[in-house]
Parts: C-alpha cells; structure tokens; sequence
C-alpha cells in the first residue's frame, strides 16, 4: 500500500496533540479536538489540509481504487470544532495530472496537466458552499511550472519553457491567455512572482548574468498584463539574491532579502533597500557578522573561535567570506515590524536555486531527488521604515529532506515567536521574544487520542497555524495496542492551543529571559 503526503507549508507551526514533553514543561499545549481517519486498504491515497483560518479547515483526500483509470479527488470541510459543513468529490480524468495547487481567500484552485502536450485543466473549488468549476485550457506545451498564482479573475502560471523564463496570465473570465512580455531571456532565473493584490500589480523578480555581471531586476505589470517599470538594483561589490516586496504606496516599497559579494549564491548577509518611482536608494547590507545570533546554533567553543577568526580578519582589513545556502520563507508583517526567517541549508550532493514560494502556493511534483541537510534558521526583525531590529535563531539538528522546503515554522502568540520544527515523530520547540530565548529547545511526541494505543509507525507530521491561538497538527500514524501485528493506519488532524501565560513562572525569572 502506497501512501504520501504533499504538505508543503510555509508558514505553519508548532504543537502537537497529547503532547508529551521530554523536559521541563514552560508553555503549556492543550489538545482542543482530533480527527482520525482510516486509511484505505485498497487505493493508493495521498493528503493535504489546508487552514481557513475562523472558517474551519480543508482536507483533500486522493485515491484511485484498483481497476479505477480515473483518481478521485475528495474535498471535505469542517468547521473549527471539527465538524463536517460540506463534502464533495471530484473525479480526475486520468490523462491529467496534478501540477500545483493555490488557496486564496474564498477558492481553492488547483492546475493539471496532460504531460507533453500543451492541456491544462483549472479546478476552482468555492470554499464556502463547496461547489466546483473546471474548464480547460490551452497555454503551452513544455512548460515547467514554478509558481502557481491567481490574482482577481486571472491565473499567473510561470516558470522555464526552453530554459528561459516566461510567466503565463490565464483569464478564467474570457478563457484567454497571454505571456507577460520582457521575461523571455537567456541567462535569467525567475526568483520570485509578487502579487500586490491591493493595487492589482504584479511584480516579476529576476537574476540575470549578463557579461560576467549579476543583474537583479524588478518588472511590474499592471492587471491586463502591461508592462509599467523596471527596477534594476545593482552594486559595485555585492550582488542580490533574492528579494521581496514591501508595498507601501503604488510608488512606494521596501525590498528584503539575501546578498552575496561576486556572483554566486552563497550568503553573505542580508540586505534592505527603499524604492521610489522604480529608483532605489542606496541598499543598508547586514553581513551575517553583524547578526547578534546567528552563529549560535554553534558548539560554544566552535563559535568563540569562528567570531575570533571574524574579529581578527576585521581588524586586519580583511574581509570575510561566507558560504551559506539561504532558503528565504515569505516576510510576515505586522502592524509595527516585518519579520524575515530563513533556513540555513547544505545540499547533499548538488543544488538547485529556491524561488520563493508562500504558504497558499504547494507544488505537487518533487524539484530535486538529491536531498538537503539544514543546520539552523534565523529570524530578523525590520521596523516599518527599513530598519533592522533585532535577530535570533533556533538549531536544527540532524534534519534532511529530499525536497529542497520550509520546515521551520514561526508564528507569533502574544508577545512571543514560537519557531518549531518536526522530526522523526517529535516537535521540537523554541520560543523567543525578540533577541531573547523564554523558552529553551523542547521536543514534544505526538500521541495517539485513545490512552490504549500507541504510536508504532509515524509518516510526515507537520503543523499550521489555524486562527487565534489555535493550531493544526497533522499526518499519518499507525496505531496498535501493542507491537504485534501491524495495528491500524490512520490520517490524524489535531486541534491545538499554545498558551503563553506560564512562560517563566516554573523557571528561573534570569535564566527564563536570558539573552543569546
């Protein structure tokens, strides 16, 4: 039997269910509700869950029976106390397959494909009464999609099509479609599609390497598709790997994101740069150094020598080079700051170059078979005016994955973060406020809801914020009284609290506040 899940979450976290803790217990996790849903013996099925936020949740479960050409699709509301609103199911044309999948704010949409050929097919799932519209379309054979967007009434495929990049707008409206023009060219990576859904434009970042320089280029187009900008960054030293957009006005943002010094992609540090009528001004560079944190997922005796060597190379006028492989999650903005995280990756054979990719955007097809090892994330806080604020970090130990993806989560209950990974079974957890740790690394088992069973087997667990302080734990399980015999197989969601109020009190008021 053949089982898999394709969550790709990006800004999920934390706790999980019936938790038990493997040290001393300073936030407090509370099991609200759990769902339990047996596999199929028969069907080869694989799942997702997607967040509603105060509407509940979506599973989607896929299968196709023995003997069946055609896969089933079968999408399932439930409200917040886990209770079924609505069912639905949908069955797949077998020439087709799934490519991505995009959760906007009232529908679900999902793209297919038929392979080597120029047919795609859209699915747009109403999220509030469960009704489906699919309609076909011809956009163009070959393509190798990246990002899977929709803004208004259009959908925003790109991707490489012959090795260059092309960005595709579908009208789901008149059924007809465009390529965004000044995209088509050699020697160019896509690195980000930003949608500015308040003023209807969309925003094309590239990475170009035009005679032995690095080009780092913004293109915005308005919603028909019209070419407005071009916002060309450039330094005599330092080159921009990634970047993305803080709009303040039509005319009026901040660009974030990683840099190095000559053309390659490896970090040096991280950058931010204010833009006005398509002129930037001159960027502020952040060199990994200067991080108060960053070097903490260190040995203490490995990183007193690292800053000692950093320290003399200084002194000396020398600079210092790093070659750090950043993985950059979707900015997470408040009222008062715009908190950047990014995972510290080492590939394990050979890489390829991330683009970006938010949490409503999940890929169904797997990038890389090479596999990734991460060391540690950071977490950096800018002010609404561009101002770098405050930087802290979280270990990641011994964690690889085939596909090159977030797994550190961070989301903010009161006045605190609460970064979380999962492996191997466990959560482990770290909660900070600002450059400081209230919470030291704890790891948390995800435990089955009858008391009689236990966990024998667990497969992908991963978690996402829901709304308030509520959270979603999710995966699959097999269960059993005992470790005989192969027990039962279940796909589990988990309705999960965070409570902040005891932070400090079972602990020492210095030790619970101490700085990195």
């Amino acid at each position: 039997m053949n089982k898999r899940f394709l969550f790709h979450i990006h800004i999920c976290l934390i706790p999980i269910f019936g938790i038990v803790c493997s040290g001393r217990v300073y936030a407090q996790l509370e099991q609200s509700d759990r769902l339990e849903i047996p596999t199929s013996s028969s069907s080869t099925e694989q799942f997702e869950v997607f967040s509603l936020g105060e509407q509940g949740l979506l599973s989607v479960i896929r299968g196709d029976e023995v003997f069946n050409r055609n896969e089933e699709w079968q999408f399932v509301k439930y409200d917040t106390t886990m209770k079924v609103v609505w069912k639905i199911s949908y069955k797949l044309d077998n020439r087709y397959i799934p490519v991505m999948a995009h959760k906007g704010e009232h529908t679900g949409y999902w793209l297919f494909a038929e392979p080597d050929t120029d047919r795609f097919l859209f699915l747009q799932l109403n999220l509030n009464d469960g009704s489906i519209d699919v309609h076909k379309a011809n956009l163009l054979s070959g393509v190798d999609v990246q990002q899977f967007k929709v803004l208004g009434s259009k959908a925003l495929i790109s991707g490489y099509y012959r090795s260059r990049p092309v960005v595709l707008v579908h009208s789901f409206f008149d059924h007809t479609t465009r390529v965004l023009p000044g995209l088509y060219e050699k020697n160019t990576e896509l690195n980000n599609v930003d949608i500015n859904e308040r003023d209807g434009y969309i925003n094309v970042i590239t990475y170009a390497y035009r005679k032995k320089n690095c080009v780092f280029e913004i293109k915005t187009y308005n919603y028909d598709g019209k070419l407005l900008k071009r916002t060309t960054l450039s330094d005599p030293r330092n080159s921009f790997i990634s970047g993305q957009i803080v709009p303040l006005n039509p005319d009026d943002s901040y660009l974030i994101g990683n840099y190095s010094v000559g053309c390659t992609q490896y970090s040096q540090g991280l950058y931010v740069t204010h833009i006005t009528d398509n002129e930037p001004d001159k960027p502020e560079f952040i060199e990994f150094s200067e991080l108060q944190n960053f070097f903490n997922y260190m040995k203490p005796k490995r990183r007193e020598r690292m800053l000692e060597r950093i320290g003399k190379r200084k002194s000396m006028g020398k600079e210092n080079r790093f070659r750090y492989r950043l993985l950059v999650h979707e900015l997470i903005q408040t009222e008062d700051e715009i908190v950047l995280v990014a995972e510290v990756y080492y590939p394990n054979q050979k890489a390829s170059s991330p683009i970006i990719s938010g949490g409503l955007t999940r890929p169904y097809m797997s990038r890389s078979m090479e596999g990734y090892r991460y060391t540690h994330a950071i977490v950096c806080s800018f002010d609404r005016n561009g101002k770098f604020i405050w930087d802290n970090c979280i270990t990641i130990k011994d964690l690889t994955s085939f596909d090159l993806q977030e797994m550190v989560q961070v989301t903010r209950v009161d006045d605190y973060f609460v970064l979380a990974y999962p492996q191997e079974g466990e959560i482990h957890t770290e909660v900070i406020s600002r450059n400081k740790v209230v919470v030291e690394t704890e790891k948390f088992k995800i435990t089955p809801k009858s008391e009689r069973e236990k966990v024998l087997n667990n497969e992908d667990n991963y978690l996402s914020p829901w709304y308030g302080q509520y959270f979603l734990a999710y995966g699959m399980q097999r269960l059993g009284v005992s470790s005989v015999g192969q027990g039962r197989e279940v796909f589990y969601i988990d309705k999960l609290t965070y409570k902040t109020e005891s932070i400090g009190k079972t602990a020492n008021p210095e030790e619970a506040a101490r700085p990195r």
